[in-house]
């Protein structure tokens, strides 16, 4: 696929999941984003004096907590759908905040203008995650920071049967990384790794669909859980699927955060 047809699909897909989407993640992601916002700016005495870039932003999940620790605050996302939602989402510390429509491939910020970079739940969206991480390097000022909080394969599971489930439900998915791989990223564009922190989470998965507007009974929700179902057994994706006692299924999501330092 191409890069413009994968931007294409993205804008697709989260403009017809808009409402959903925001929904879920500003009800259910507020606690992550504060963590990272917290790990994004652990021990920096003058943060209040930073400029800041939220890569990906969505509805504006992440950038609002880091926007009222800041001084200065620019989501980018490639939906303006999303974007509409974002400045909503602010409120507060509007007078902060900006908002670009654009493409985190080509990052619209000068060489050393930036003193933090975040970006949630988006790398596996991404065709090129290694030029996207030392877009965001190339941005930082010295002593500047990177934070990312993104879905993971979770070590010895299959990033082929984990990557398959999640692109089935979402084809804007491209791949899913291994901790490792995201650390390796980040220091391959000269980052020094500060903080990686891996947790696992619940989901209930007729939620988790409901994200993408597949309800019982549709083919991709049929499909979805088909193939998540066929891991029970191995494990192979490291989702750890079970059902419960009423016949639904749950699974758990691996996420890690990660932030790392310009030198």
């Amino acid at each position: 696929m191409k890069e413009a047809d994968q931007r294409e699909l993205v804008r697709d897909r989260f403009t017809k999941t808009a409402a959903n989407f925001s929904e879920f993640v500003l009800s259910q992601r507020a606690g992550q984003a504060e963590h990272l916002a917290d790990a994004a700016t652990r021990g920096a005495a003058n943060c209040s004096q930073w400029s800041a870039g939220d890569l990906a932003c969505g509805p504006g999940t992440f950038t609002l907590p880091v926007a009222r620790r800041v001084r200065r605050m620019t989501g980018l996302d490639l939906t303006p759908a999303m974007l509409a939602r974002a400045r909503k989402t602010v409120g507060e510390v509007t007078a902060r905040c900006g908002f670009v429509c654009g493409d985190a491939n080509r990052l619209p910020f000068a060489n050393a203008s930036l003193d933090l970079v975040t970006c949630g739940y988006a790398i596996h969206h991404m065709m090129h995650p290694a030029e996207v991480i030392a877009g965001m390097a190339r941005v930082l000022r010295p002593g500047g920071r990177v934070a990312l909080l993104d879905i993971v394969v979770p070590a010895g599971a299959s990033r082929e049967a984990n990557t398959r489930i999640e692109r089935t439900r979402d084809p804007s998915h491209t791949d899913t990384q291994y901790a490792e791989e995201l650390r390796a990223l980040l220091v391959g564009a000269g980052l020094r790794v500060l903080l990686t922190e891996l947790i696992e989470t619940p989901r209930e998965f007729d939620g988790w669909m409901r994200v993408v507007n597949a309800e019982p009974g549709s083919p991709l929700y049929a499909e979805t859980r088909k193939l998540l179902e066929a891991t029970m057994e191995d494990d192979a994706a490291g989702m750890h699927p079970r059902r419960t006692a009423n016949g639904g299924l749950e699974f758990t999501i691996t996420t890690c955060t990660m932030v790392g330092e310009k030198a």
